[in-house]
């Protein structure tokens, strides 16, 4: 049977067709090997009355009061990834599991059932496990991100969907100590905040995996003046050249400070992606190294510091691609590369031949989704989704086929820190969600996630005939069919809301013949009076509408960032309307000052 549940279990089994007693208060025993407090705070929150018993035995349950355990069911789960096996009956309630992370996510899913049930669960038995180890989701805190408050939400929220894992670019947001002088002015987390938010995701069995670049895309590094001299070339900003003096020495520093600031983090992701004007400088010409041999050769140097450091080290495969075998022989066997691509006719085709590359070679390999990336829109408001549905199947595949351990799931902000951001954090957790779905179930069924979705994150149910009719959509259609859903949200709306301002923008501004698309017509030597009528009728009909909808951003981004990225984000999609409105004024005005002209 299937259950509307985020990720789709593995295994379901009615034990019966009505449901169970109400559970919400039901008294309960933990049974632990070693205390664990994040068991028992998730324990309270769900039921009445929580006892924690510890055990010597590698076994994790949870139990009505007065049920004897049943350890029979843990066969059920052995070798399998956060485990656990779920059995409900009317007036008992059973989780086993071989770890903690399995109970917890077992309590997750009574949690999810709880809310699908109006607080009461069906008889069932669930067996359920992650096909992949490591479902990591990505916070890019370059350009515009959520407030604090809502980012610990986030997190929380994780684990609702069985993520484990949290890639965090930070970039001048960590609170650096010895290099103070890299924290952003403003911005900055506070030390206070950023325990906070390692605590906060601690307690909810996700790891944070601290994302330091240490290659390319070093912009807010290499702006400070002390550092100027170590770029590639002095035009590319955030590319760092691997054979100048001081390079490897200052990556060292700031290496050496986010190990410091992560001292439970298994992984540290270097970053080193998109150098694309290495080796053109007359240090690394005079090297006499090929580009990508003065590559493996840096990134050598990061690997031993982070793992001297007590820490994993992951890097992006880009600047590997077109490396031959004897130079990837060379790379530090210690690293794991992550291979991203996010689109293509080609996808799956380069990443085996990559990934397949860097096995022969001894590398260990994980994979990278985008839930939000490039695709060919600077501007986008909220992810391309088509694009992002199909990656994400994509990689899931390629992680069945290629034998792979996990897959980062990234969502970026922005194509780079300098540039224009995307849409908000909020509108990308329809495919972020989407992705942990299928990251926890490599078999779990798509077609009905939109369902799934608007029922666990929206509160819109759409079972019933009536609704059944009104809801024959594929998933695609998720950001499209929320104007229309927005009055029967009941959760997270401020998500929807905030979807509803950005199609309201983008019908006037992208969708019904904006005007910047036909102004160069009134640059034209000869202005004639039609040309003329035309943009001032369009004008008034476009301008009026994104008057409208500047005013609902407005008041929407106001209840989900800080003052100074309400700013930057109303700028960015604002700024070139304020030119083409500024532009038109100035033609119409020099033709009614021809008019006059000719008239007298």
């Amino acid at each position: 049977m299937k259950l509307n549940l985020i990720p789709q279990p593995q295994f379901v089994q009615r034990n019966g067709h009505r449901l169970a007693s109400d559970f919400s208060n039901v008294d309960v025993v933990i049974h632990t090997p070693v205390a664990d407090n994040r068991l028992y705070m998730l324990g309270q929150c769900i039921f009445g009355q929580v006892t924690p018993f510890i055990q010597g035995s590698d076994v994790y349950a949870l139990h009505t009061v007065g049920l004897p355990l049943n350890l029979e069911m843990l066969n059920r789960i052995k070798g399998k990834q956060d485990g656990y096996v779920l059995i409900i009956n009317e007036g008992s309630l059973e989780i086993y599991a071989l770890t903690a992370s399995g109970l917890f996510y077992g309590m997750k899913t009574i949690e999810q059932l709880l809310h699908n049930y109006n607080g009461h669960l069906p008889a069932l038995t669930i067996v359920d496990w992650a096909d992949l180890q490591l479902r990591s989701d990505y916070l890019d805190l370059r350009t515009v991100y959520p407030t604090f408050e809502h980012m610990l939400e986030y997190i929380a929220e994780l684990a609702s969907y069985k993520i484990n894992t949290l890639v965090v670019e930070y970039e001048d947001k960590l609170p650096f100590r010895k290099l103070s002088f890299l924290r952003h002015s403003e911005l900055v987390f506070s030390d206070e905040h950023h325990k906070q938010l390692l605590q906060t995701a601690h307690e909810h069995f996700v790891q944070i995996i601290p994302k330091q670049q240490s290659f390319g895309h070093l912009e807010y590094i290499l702006k400070h003046p002390q550092f100027i001299d170590l770029r590639e070339t002095p035009s590319n900003v955030g590319e760092l050249c691997p054979h100048r003096s001081g390079s490897f020495e200052m990556m060292e520093g700031i290496l050496e400070e986010i190990a410091e600031l992560h001292p439970h983090s298994e992984y540290l992701h270097l970053g080193c992606d998109e150098v694309w004007s290495l080796g053109t400088c007359e240090d690394c010409l005079a090297s006499g190294l090929s580009r990508e041999l003065s590559f493996v050769r840096f990134v050598n140097r990061l690997i031993d510091k982070a793992c001297s450091l007590g820490k994993k080290p992951m890097i992006w495969h880009d600047m590997l691609a077109h490396a031959a075998e004897d130079e990837i022989a060379q790379l530090d066997k210690r690293v794991i590369v992550v291979v991203w691509i996010y689109g293509g006719y080609r996808m799956k085709a380069d990443a085996k031949d990559i990934i397949r590359k860097l096995r022969s070679a001894g590398v260990a390999v994980i994979g990278a989704s985008a839930v939000r990336c490039w695709d060919d829109q600077g501007d986008q408001n909220y992810p391309v989704i088509q694009n992002r549905i199909k990656n994400v199947l994509d990689w899931v595949e390629l992680a069945q086929s290629e034998q792979l351990s996990g897959i980062i799931n990234t969502n970026w902000s922005a194509p780079f820190s300098l540039g224009s951001p995307y849409g908000l954090f909020e509108t990308s957790r329809y495919p972020a969600f989407f992705a942990a779905d299928c990251n926890w179930n490599v078999h779990a069924d798509s077609s009905d996630f939109l369902k799934r979705f608007l029922l666990q994150y929206h509160g819109v149910s759409t079972e019933g005939e009536e609704a059944s009719e009104q809801f024959d959509y594929v998933a695609t259609d998720y950001y499209q069919l929320i104007p229309r859903l927005l009055p029967d949200i009941q959760h997270n709306l401020h998500t929807a809301e905030l979807i509803a301002a950005m199609i309201q923008f983008e019908l006037p501004a992208k969708r019904r013949f904006p005007l910047h698309t036909f102004l160069f017509r009134g640059e034209m030597s000869e202005v004639t009076e039609e040309v003329v009528t035309t943009l001032k009728h369009k004008y008034e009909l476009a301008y009026g509408d994104l008057r409208i909808a500047r005013t609902s951003m407005f008041q929407i981004l106001s209840k989900l960032l800080t003052p100074t990225m309400v700013e930057l984000f109303m700028n960015s999609r604002f700024y070139l309307f304020d030119l083409y409105e500024a532009k038109l004024q100035s033609m119409l005005e020099k033709h009614e000052q021809n008019d006059k002209e000719a008239g007298e």
